[in-house]
This record gives structure tokens, sequence and C-alpha cells, in this order.
């Protein structure tokens, strides 16, 4: 299905004012299958770099969730769907800053990199976050997928884990903290925990001017508990259908409600595509439902890329236990 980059900022438009438009989520989808072919030239592109560090990485690929798309446009009022650079997006995580910044220095360098990147560790996010975006531009003989834009996020292993966590707690605490909603303290706990995160890997602090950083993280997670809570949330139970052996895309059904998740394997990405926004429909006033397409050969792989899915935050406990230890 063709469909003109007027009709999908149309489709926007519709969607910001109602998120459960049907027509408008279809022409959603199309836009953003369109991105696959851009995601996997992308992603080879991205691990051939990534191969020259000599690191052993955890990747990750996926199409943005509607639901995620929607929040953007509601957050940047004068964005054209059309023109977000994230539909698509690869991610690598490195263990340590020294490999990652050897890859983003030759990824800078790439024709299809975008000059414009978004330093998130030098000038880290007002709520802590930290990493490195980068846009690629997917060159095209056909003009319908030419130009299409791919984000790359790189990140360290302990950048992950903090990331991992706060999604964690948006997942089972019905917080928005990835949005930069949600309880002050919460929001307050992370962005110390992200300084103190940054100090181990000798990165630059958002603020180096808190004194008593240390004692108000110990106060903030015996307030929030947050050791129990991270440790305490039920084993996420797994059901998974479909011959996962043979499969390259899955579609991952995180119900934090049941504390259950659904994986369902596909080997072809045009059937993935059509289960992966029946789903989002079914489930888009439903904040306790969580879906993700990711292309991917095990699930596996998928717990270390995405483990906020499988409320897995040891990495995160086992840093916050030695900061508490101090």
């Amino acid at each position: 299905m063709k469909i003109s980059k007027s009709s999908v900022d149309r489709a926007g438009e519709k969607l910001r004012q109602d998120k459960t438009d049907g027509i408008a989520l279809d022409i959603l989808a199309v836009w953003r299958n369109k991105h696959v072919y851009a995601l996997d030239t992308a992603f080879k592109l991205l691990k051939r770099y990534t191969d020259k560090v000599g690191n052993n990485a955890i990747y990750g690929q996926r199409l943005k969730r509607v639901s995620s798309i929607l929040h953007k446009l509601e957050r940047l009022p004068k964005a054209q769907l059309s023109r977000l650079q994230d539909i698509g997006g690869c991610r690598v995580i490195l263990s340590n800053y020294e490999k990652l910044r050897s890859l983003y220095i030759m990824l800078k360098k790439s024709k299809s990199v975008s000059q414009k990147h978004k330093d998130y560790i030098t000038y880290p996010k007002k709520d802590g976050y930290r990493g490195i975006h980068l846009i690629y531009t997917y060159g095209s003989k056909n003009i319908e997928y030419s130009g299409l834009k791919i984000e790359f996020q790189l990140r360290t292993k302990l950048q992950h884990a903090w990331a991992t966590a706060v999604e964690i707690i948006d997942s089972f605490e019905g917080e928005q903290l990835k949005l930069g909603k949600g309880s002050k303290k919460w929001l307050r706990f992370f962005y110390l925990v992200a300084d103190e995160f940054a100090s181990f890997e000798q990165l630059p602090l958002h603020d180096n001017t808190i004194e008593n950083r240390l004692n108000e993280i110990k106060q903030l997670c015996k307030d929030l508990k947050v050791i129990d809570k991270l440790q305490g949330y039920p084993k996420v139970i797994e059901k998974v259908s479909g011959n996962k052996n043979e499969a390259n895309f899955f579609i991952l059904l995180l119900d934090t409600r049941q504390v259950q998740i659904y994986i369902r394997s596909f080997k072809n990405s045009d059937d993935a595509q059509d289960f992966y926004i029946k789903q989002e429909k079914n489930y888009i006033n439903d904040p306790s439902i969580n879906v993700l397409m990711v292309k991917m050969d095990s699930i596996k792989k998928i717990k270390k890329s995405y483990p906020n899915y499988f409320a897995d935050s040891k990495i995160f406990l086992e840093q916050l236990n030695i900061i508490l230890a101090k």
C-alpha cells in the first residue's frame, strides 16, 4: 500500500485528537512497516562498525510502539508524523565508555549518519538519562523508501541497567518517568542514581554541587522501598507460541497486571507486523499491557536487550547495593 507523506501527517493530526481512530492507526501502521527494510540495513551497518571495536556487544532492533509514537506527538505538538526520526531504532550496549566512544567516532564519519548527534553522556538529559543517539538515513533508488530515518542508540552496560530500571518502575508502578512525569520522589531517586552511576564510569555528572547525594539516595531508597519492589516483582511467566527456532521476528506482550509475558514468534515480517498492530489496537487504552515487536533470532538475546519486559533489574540492583554500602 502506497501512502503519501501528507496523508501520514494528516493521520498524525487525527491521532492527536483521537488515538483510537482506526483509519489513522492503519495509515500509521503502513508508514511504520515501511521502515523494516531501512531498519535491517541500518542494523547491518551498526554491527559492522561495532565489530571493529572488538567488543562482545548486545544488540536490539525494534519498530516504535504506537503508544510511544502517540506520546511523542502529544509531547511535540508541532512535530509531523512523517518526520519522526525514531520510528525504527537500533540499540547497541557496550561494556564500557571507551568502546562506546570509539564506535561513536567511527559512526560520525559514515556518510549515512547525520552530523546532528545527541550526546546525552557529555550533556545528560535533565532526568539523568545517558546515552548517545545518532540518526541513520536510508538510501534507496526506490523513492518510496529513500530518506527514511533510523535512530541509533549507544549505551554502556551500566547506562542500560539504569534505563531498564526506569522502564520497569514505569510498567509495574504505573509511573511515567520515561516521559518526565510521575512521582517526584521516583524522579529524584533515578536522577541521583544516574549521577552516581556516572561517577563509577568517570563520566560527567549532571550536578556536582549536591553535597549529600549518597544520604539522599539511601533515604529515597528506603522511602520508596526500591529494593523490595525490584526484587519483589513476581517472576514474569513466559508463554511462547510459534516456532521460535525459525523465527526472525518476535511480538512481546507484557501484562503487568497478570505478571505474564506472551511471546509470539514469526518468520515473516508482514505476518509479524499485522499481528503487532492488531494487538496495539486491542490494548490501546490499557496501560497495563505493553506490546513490542523486535527483530531477533532468539528469546535469550531479547532478554539481554530488553530486560525490562522480563522485570530483570539484576545489574541495577547490584550497582545500587554498592552505593548503599558506602
